[in-house]
């Protein structure tokens, strides 16, 4: 089972994630997967539009913490950074299809689509700070820019999730659907850019980014800050309390 389905059709690629069973939690070779397909479809000439999804009932649900804490490098060899490079680099439009939990990367990527369509199931979670850790995939430039300091600022320093009305009011979400299949939606509207001049949607994307130039250094830095936290006291313990099913002590 490879987990992560690859299909195109009329220009569209879509990745769906395939781990329904564990919420589509990512493991490092789904990772590695995902990447791979993101770069693939950004250099075949014949793709214009990447769609992001996920099987069964949610997005994702982020880390797999066991596969993730089984090797933590998160080293510019990685799976988990070559996955982030493919997807900020990438040329061609993204749109992510939303149903369920997005959780932890499974919320912060949707900060690197050009459209996200949600449902009224879906649930946005920035959940770092409840295991010890700091926000990656860029989401501490993004999501200010995105939403507002202090919005940002409640959602990353709480770890509250924000539900799919609000989602789309703060601008995470840009399509909210209310009746029908999401993917079916997103997929639709993948189309109709598929329609477009690839060479142009390049271009318009390439020029609504310009302004991302410290995103590389951004991700950097928080990768570097995550991988200290990874290994300090406070996530050790909270990571612990997830997967034992209690609740974390920070006393110490």
């Amino acid at each position: 089972m490879t987990m992560i389905n690859i299909t195109t059709e009329a220009a569209v690629t879509t990745i769906a994630i395939a781990r329904p069973d564990k919420k589509n939690a990512l493991t490092l070779d789904m990772y590695q997967k995902m990447a791979d397909a993101i770069v693939a479809a950004s250099e075949n000439t014949a793709i214009k539009v990447i769609v992001l999804t996920g099987e069964g009932d949610n997005f994702s649900a982020g880390n797999d913490l066991a596969d993730f804490l089984s090797n933590p490098s998160l080293d510019k060899g990685s799976s988990v950074y070559q996955f982030l490079q493919a997807i900020i680099t990438c040329p061609i439009p993204v749109i992510a299809a939303v149903k369920g939990f997005a959780i932890g990367i499974g919320a912060t990527l949707l900060l690197h689509c050009e459209q996200v369509f949600a449902d009224t199931t879906a649930s946005f979670i920035y959940p770092f700070i409840n295991i010890g850790l700091v926000p990656e995939a860029g989401s501490s430039l993004l999501l200010p820019k995105l939403v507002g300091y202090q919005k940002a600022a409640h959602l990353l320093l709480t770890g509250e999730p924000i539900g799919a009305v609000d989602a789309y009011q703060a601008g995470i979400v840009g399509q909210l659907i209310t009746e029908g299949d999401v993917y079916i939606q997103a997929l639709a509207y993948a189309q109709k850019l598929a329609q477009k001049p690839r060479a142009t949607l390049i271009e318009v994307k390439a020029l609504m980014r310009t302004d991302e130039q410290p995103l590389q250094a951004r991700v950097d830095a928080e990768l570097q800050v995550f991988t200290q936290c990874l290994h300090s006291p406070a996530a050790k313990e909270a990571i612990s309390a997830f997967m034992e099913k209690r609740a974390p002590n920070f006393d110490n």
